[in-house]
């Protein structure tokens, strides 16, 4: 009976995909180390609004490079935002990531800003989006080699 239930329940959720860890990760952290579940903790807590910043590509890598900064890599990643991945030709409301520039957050900030490149109907760019999570993605340790 239970493991009847437990797929009744699983079939009426909704399906999200997982938010895997990048496959290359770009530090600028110094002594620190990057970690890969800050970084997915940070581009899971963006909000579902494009914003019309648009940076170019030295500036962000400036912003990165200004201190516990990164930029993670993935390959077509899907990302859950409906609002967004309409404003960028999707349909099935999900947007296809392929890196997330993460600055430093602003002393004492609520939130940031992070950068996403994106499939924009067929062509990649930048998105710039709020992320509410503003932990350091740069921790105290021993860099892996």
């Amino acid at each position: 009976m239970f493991v009847l239930l437990t797929g009744l329940a699983a079939a009426c959720t909704p399906h999200v995909p997982y938010l895997a860890s990048p496959s290359r990760i770009e530090a600028f952290c110094g002594s620190k180390e990057a970690r890969a579940t800050g970084i997915k903790s940070v581009v899971a807590s963006t909000d579902d609004k494009l914003l019309d910043e648009r940076p170019t590509d030295r500036e962000i890598e400036q912003a990165v490079r200004s201190g516990d900064g990164v930029v993670a890599h993935w390959n077509a990643q899907l990302l859950a935002l409906p609002d967004v991945a309409a404003q960028l030709g999707e349909t099935d409301g999900y947007a296809r990531l392929d890196a997330a520039a993460i600055p430093p957050a602003p002393e004492g900030a609520q939130v940031r800003h992070i950068y996403l490149l994106v499939a924009d109907r067929g062509k990649k760019r930048w998105i710039t989006m709020s992320a509410y999570d503003v932990q350091n993605v740069c921790v105290e340790g021993k860099r892996e080699g």
